[in-house]
């Protein structure tokens, strides 16, 4: 399968967008001299479904849109960082991903205990197949020594491999640093609209809009820190888990947040305080006081790190500031429907819902407390694609591919910038006033 099998996916959704003149509407109030305007783009984790964000992304960049801000947990992380890393932000990078992942060898991310060990791609098999329970657990006691020795089933080293060779060195990527600032390149002619309605809001009196912050973190990668019951954001948290966070290879932070619990084997990373500002640090993540941080109960020796989608599968409010009406909206994309009913009845059910709940809590939380973000996210269907067939055809890539770029043009279609200010507009009043100290009369 090569670039072109995925451009034609998306043939129809494209003609759509022209057709519907999608590519001439507002959609943000930050442009460049070309007229290309810029979002911030969050997305969802969902396994291999993440295919489907490419197709997602393709229509965006037709349509004249560039992201500064990229954000999202396991399959979101991963599209975010090749995004962030491929060019600066004034460039289309779509092209170049398709073609990344044309050639992106899923298969060989199920790589067992060593290079020798097919019971992992053996059970995983077996387990999406639905099998009775005696097969189940038969085929389950073959990978108890890849459970034993690693916590879980995979070790993780191809993909780490894959995205550290093939998309970050191969864009001269290596270190935070180099990704920072590749991200902070302000484009040539970036600018405000000068119509804008909530221009001097959007300024905050400046006279100008000012060019990207190189010392700005626009990657949000998440990942869980069950060692210390942590969301967990990179880069711009590395400092507590890394000595010299500018040179961590940013494909750290991604291996840490797509670490499926059971399928992959966790990260692991000492823990260790260095200096007085590295313990105030964790007292301060922890909320704790100068007596309550000890050495021998907080932090622990070592973090553990697993998929973000444990504690926050979609962080759409990484960007989000409350106080004033954005420039550029965060657009956020999800990899499924929700699905909020459930008739738990059975015992794999209930563990299957337990997890569910804690992966999706947060996210819903923000959402019902910020409901303007309904305006800006979108809902893939994905169908009945499953997430963990890393053995997916080549049909089913671009199935997925052409679903996300009909929910592109959909989203487009009813999204309506104008509407969204005046929204915002209403909340950061209301947020304003309630951040005033109250005169209280005796």
């Amino acid at each position: 399968m090569n670039a072109a099998d995925f451009h034609r996916a998306a043939d129809a959704a494209l003609a759509a967008m022209t057709a519907e003149g999608l590519d001439r509407r507002r959609y943000s109030d930050t442009l460049d001299g070309e007229g290309y305007q810029y979002v911030d783009l969050v997305m969802e984790g969902g396994g291999v479904l993440g295919v489907a964000l490419l197709g997602y992304i393709h229509v965006l960049e037709k349509a004249g849109l560039r992201f500064v801000g990229l954000g999202g947990a396991s399959a979101g992380s991963i599209t975010a960082l090749a995004l962030a890393a491929l060019d600066v932000p004034a460039a289309a990078k779509s092209d170049r991903l398709i073609e990344i992942v044309a050639n992106m060898p899923m298969a060989d991310f199920i790589d067992g205990k060593d290079d020798d060990d097919e019971d992992a791609a053996d059970f995983i098999d077996t387990l999406l197949k639905r099998p009775g329970l005696a097969k189940l657990a038969w085929k389950g006691m073959q990978i108890l020594d890849n459970l034993d020795e690693m916590i879980g089933l995979n070790r993780g080293d191809r993909f780490h491999r894959w995205l550290t060779e093939d998309v970050l060195r191969a864009h001269g990527i290596h270190t935070t640093a180099q990704l920072r600032a590749r991200m902070a390149t302000t484009p040539a002619g970036w600018h405000l609209r000068e119509d804008s309605p909530q221009r001097e809001s959007q300024l905050r009196g400046e006279a100008r809009l000012a060019p990207l912050d190189p010392a700005a973190d626009y990657l949000c990668v998440v990942a869980a820190d069950v060692a210390t019951e942590t969301k967990v954001e990179f880069p711009c948290m590395a400092a507590l888990y890394w000595d010299e966070p500018d040179q961590v290879n940013p494909a750290d932070y991604v291996r840490c947040s797509m670490s499926i619990p059971v399928f992959f084997k966790p990260v692991t990373r000492p823990i260790r305080i260095r200096d007085a500002a590295h313990e105030a640090l964790w007292r301060d993540l922890a909320g704790m006081g100068d007596d309550d941080l000890k050495p021998t109960r907080f932090p622990p020796p070592r973090a553990v790190f697993v998929d973000g989608g444990v504690l926050s599968n979609f962080p759409i409010d990484v960007f989000h500031r409350p106080n004033k009406v954005p420039a550029r909206p965060t657009f956020g994309v999800k990899l499924q429907w929700d699905e909020r009913s459930h008739d738990v009845n059975k015992l794999a059910k209930l563990i299957t819902q337990t997890f569910n709940s804690a992966r999706h809590c947060l996210d819903y939380e923000f959402i019902r407390r910020n409901p303007d973000f309904k305006q800006l996210v979108a809902c893939i269907d994905t169908a009945d694609h499953d997430w963990l067939k890393f053995e997916m055809p080549d049909e089913a890539k671009l199935d997925l591919f052409r679903r996300g770029a009909e929910a592109a043009v959909g989203f487009l279609r009813r999204f309506d910038w104008a509407r969204y200010k005046e929204t915002r507009a209403h909340l950061a009043a209301a947020y304003t006033t309630a951040q005033q100290p109250q005169i209280v009369h005796l």
